[in-house]
């Protein structure tokens, strides 16, 4: 299964190049890019804008689901120093119930109460 979900990886992976190499090759005229508070523009290729207007995006995507990941492990981890902290007192409860019991059997025993031997 494991060699599966690399094989569609890689199938998608190469795809995906070769329709950006495609694309590249396709849109080589250029274009002028002008930065609002900057007086000068930038001329670029149809193609660089458009594939770095989309690596932006995924590194940006990609900050986000890494941002989301983090609160999901604080989470994680503040959840299992609370089950610790409850598992301590579950097994100190037992522990002073198995004492109460322990105290209450032996003095409701027949030779605690002054019954035969």
């Amino acid at each position: 299964m494991r060699f599966l979900g690399r094989f569609f990886w890689v199938i998608i992976s190469l795809a995906t190049t070769a329709v950006a190499m495609v694309f590249a090759v396709s849109n080589n005229h250029p274009a002028s890019v002008k930065f609002w508070p900057l007086t000068g523009q930038l001329e670029l290729a149809t193609w660089m804008l458009t594939l770095g207007a989309a690596c932006a995006g995924a590194i940006v995507g990609g900050g986000v689901v890494w941002l989301s990941l983090v609160a999901a492990r604080s989470r994680n981890w503040r959840l299992k120093r609370q089950l610790g902290k409850a598992e301590q007192r579950a097994a100190k409860a037992e522990n002073r119930l198995a004492e109460v019991e322990d105290e209450t059997a032996t003095s409701s025993s027949p030779t605690a109460l002054g019954g035969p031997s």
